[in-house]
């Protein structure tokens, strides 16, 4: 059949779907053989945080599933693109891609895709601040979850619930999502206990867990449930970033974990957030994922630059920057334009663009994202 492991929704798609005609008699076997391979490269996009590719091979597994009739991979695929999106922060692109897997799911019915449809739905209402939206959509994929007998998918739903609840109530200081949230994850925590293997829903439960105890003040709570979470994604030995998860056990952790901690969480961000930019080929959408909620919130948490002395190995110039030089790159990682630096600090464009072209040659970076990787890295020295 071709599927790889890491296609789990797809394997989940096909063992629900009714029992009908092949797909594979809309196309041959090897089309989409390589299809599905290429919906796997935008699943590992996600994964390990590679916006750009995410975006575009999950953009290409739809337009040529739909153009197969592989009804399974462009439902898996709109999805997946909906989600890419909303890790940009463009809610209305999003709805756009959910609305083509809702009407794949019209053409095509089957209980894994309506479960599916209201946690992408319910994601997508949390991320334009839509919280009886969120609510409304992902209790109803817990609901139907328990209605087809699916206790893991009714875990995944809850533990997805709890994060949003988690996220939507510290930003609005509201109790009610707080309490929510806290129900949620302690209900994943205990059906997490009759669940085989190591899936992620641990660790996302002690996330939410630990959002929760911070809005709440209780900072030793917080910090408890964050190492929690740390600890189910290690002994799951998970290479992911998982940052629904990291993010807010990294606040806590920050915010009231010991010394060495803190240390600890701030270079492995500064790791992350290296490594993405580093990654993203496209400008245009490593400038996006920056401005997004996941980029801006890694920036934030990860620190400002001051005090950098950077000095990298092996470029032509002698590597060495002064205060001016930091006061280009600082926006600059916040994804800046050119002229929108030019604006903050009261320069000319063309200025800024020589004197940014001259900082890349001093440090031995043929492009933004590498001067990006190249600032964060240096830190950690």
């Amino acid at each position: 059949f071709g599927v790889c492991f890491w296609q789990n929704d797809l394997i989940l798609e096909i063992l629900d779907r009714p029992l009908e005609k092949s797909a594979f008699t809309k196309g041959s076997e090897r089309a989409i053989s390589e299809w599905q391979m290429v919906y796997g490269t935008h699943v590992f996009a996600r994964a390990k945080v590679i916006p750009d590719l995410a975006l575009f091979r999950g953009e290409d597994a739809h337009r040529h599933a739909r153009l197969i009739g592989e009804r399974s991979l462009e439902f898996l695929a709109a999805g997946g693109t909906a989600l890419a999106h909303l890790d940009l922060g463009e809610v209305d692109e999003a709805e756009a891609w959910i609305d083509r897997a809702a009407a794949t799911a019209a053409e095509s019915p089957t209980p894994f895709r309506a479960r599916q449809l209201e946690i992408w739905r319910g994601l997508w209402r949390g991320a334009a601040g839509d919280a009886e939206g969120m609510r409304s959509h992902l209790e109803r994929a817990v609901q139907l979850a328990s209605e087809q007998g699916r206790p893991a998918a009714r875990c995944e739903a809850l533990a997805l619930l709890a994060l949003e609840a988690a996220r939507l109530g510290a930003e609005r200081k509201d109790d009610d999502l707080l309490t929510l949230a806290e129900q949620a994850a302690t209900e994943v925590k205990s059906l997490m206990e009759l669940l085989p293997g190591h899936p992620p829903w641990g660790a996302q439960a002690d996330a939410a867990l630990s959002r929760v105890a911070l809005t709440r003040g209780s900072t030793d709570l917080a910090v408890n449930a964050a190492r929690s979470a740390y600890t189910a994604l290690e002994e799951a030995l998970r290479e992911d970033a998982h940052l629904e998860v990291l993010l807010p056990a990294a606040e806590a952790m920050i915010a009231g974990g010991n010394g060495e901690e803190a240390r600890t969480i701030r270079t492995f961000l500064q790791i992350t957030l290296a490594m993405a930019a580093q990654r993203t080929a496209d400008e245009a959408v490593r400038v996006r994922w920056l401005r997004g909620p996941v980029g801006r919130e890694l920036v934030r948490l990860a620190g400002p630059l001051e005090g950098l002395t950077m000095q990298p190995g092996g470029s032509d110039g002698d590597g060495v920057l002064n205060e001016s030089d930091l006061e280009l790159l600082r926006p600059m990682i916040e994804g800046l334009t050119n002229r929108e630096i030019a604006e903050r600090l009261k320069l000319d464009e063309e200025l800024v663009s020589r004197r940014l072209a001259d900082i890349f040659v001093k440090i031995g970076a043929s492009s933004r994202a590498e001067a990006t990787a190249f600032a964060f890295r240096e830190k950690v020295v």
